[in-house]
């Protein structure tokens, strides 16, 4: 019934700090393929220029909310 809480994991809202890690690896990954489908791809196509540009944005945005994420559960793991 209840979980026992690991010590090397602080929870926000139910998001612990190993999802947060996940998140950002799937992230990083997601902007690298985004870079590779850009410079490959979107010189012959509009649609591949379309997809590497959303999957930037997307990288991007999503680095930024995990960090920040990241940052607030090591500031509260401190005090």
């Amino acid at each position: 019934m209840f979980r026992a809480k690991r010590p090397d994991e602080t929870r926000i809202g139910g998001i612990t700090t190993r999802r947060i890690l996940y998140g950002l690896a799937a992230m990083v990954a997601v902007l690298v393929v985004g870079t590779i489908i850009g410079l490959i791809w979107a010189d012959t196509s509009n649609v591949a220029g379309s997809i590497a540009v959303v999957t930037n944005i997307l990288g991007v945005v999503g680095i930024a909310f995990l960090l920040i994420a990241l940052a607030v559960t090591r500031r509260r793991r401190q005090s």
